[in-house]
Order: structure tokens, then sequence, then C-alpha cells
């Protein structure tokens, strides 16, 4: 049995360990220096093997531990962050609504008249309408829904290019059978 079996199990003994114990004080003491030397006594490399094993283990559980804050904390952050747009939108939308309830009271035609009243507008009646006649102006008939025609546009193409590939063929195979004079 090691030290560290000692420290993690000590009611692993058997009842008569206890009573030799007892009997003799520094029984255990004894028993605890022995497995100390015999670990003094184990090659040095599988000491620190066990060394670096057990550093190499809490290092990567510190790894994985901020990693996992990491995560977790960004997480937090854009969560909260989407709260507050939420919060601003919905803010927005009742700043707009009130803004088209106020907008809507000033359009209103009971307003409008209060407002030219105010202004120094008076309501027209057929007594002060006054008509203006201008020479030369013919009002429109009515609504021409029909867009104009306008005329297609005509490439200026030169007549030496006007001859399509087959046609050049055609006259040079022509030239070609025809005798010379």
């Amino acid at each position: 049995m090691n030290i560290v079996d000692k420290f993690l199990s000590p009611f692993s003994r058997s009842r008569d360990a206890g009573k030799t114990a007892g009997t003799h004080p520094y029984q255990a003491v004894a028993d605890l220096a022995g497995s100390l030397r015999s670990y003094q006594e184990m090659p040095i490399h599988i000491q620190r093997e066990g060394l670096a094993m057990f550093v190499a283990g809490v290092m990567l559980l510190g790894l994985v531990a901020g990693m996992y804050l990491n995560v977790t904390a960004s997480a937090a952050i854009a969560g909260r962050e989407i709260q507050i747009l939420e919060t601003e939108i919905v803010v927005n939308q009742r700043i707009n609504a009130d803004l088209q309830t106020k907008i809507a009271g000033l359009l209103s035609s009971q307003r409008l008249a209060e407002r030219a009243r105010a202004a120094g507008y008076e309501s027209v009646t057929r007594d002060n309408l006054e008509y203006m006649v201008v020479p030369g102006y013919f009002p429109a008939t009515g609504l021409n829904l029909i867009p104009p025609v306008a005329e297609p546009a005509r490439p200026a193409l030169l007549p030496e290019y006007s001859e399509s590939l087959l046609d050049w063929v055609s006259r040079q195979l022509d030239s070609a059978s025809k005798p010379l004079q």
C-alpha cells in the first residue's frame, strides 16, 4: 500500500492494523515513511512522467474551461445586444405610430380648413369666383393613353457591308464559272 492509498482509503486497513497502530504509536509514521521511501526509490523518469501527465491534464482542463467561458460570454453578449436592438425596434415603432397619428390629425379636413382661415384664405363661392381667359391656349380635349409611335432607327450601313457571307460566296462562284472575255 503506497502513501496515496493510505490517505485516500484510511478505512481499508484491517482492525488488527488499527490495534497495532494504537499499541505502537510510531507504527503509522513508520509505514508512511516506508511508502515515501519506496516512492523516492522509483526511477526519476517515472516520477517526471507522472508529474508531466498531471500538469498536462490540469492545463488541458484549464484550456477547455477557458474556451467554454469564452463561448458562453460571447453568446451572452450577443443575446444582450439582440435584446437591446429589439427594445429599440419597439420604441421606434411606437414613435412612428405617434408621428403617423399626429400627421393624420394635421391633415384632417377640419384642421386644414382652420389653418387656411388663420392664414387669411376664404372659401370660394360662385359670387367671388373669377375666370381668366388666355388667348392661344387650347386645353387638352381628353386623356390619351396611346403612346406616340416612334420610327424604328435604321442602322447606317455602307453598301459594301450589306452582303451576307453566303451571298458573297455565291457571287464569287458565279464569277468564277463565267468565261473570261
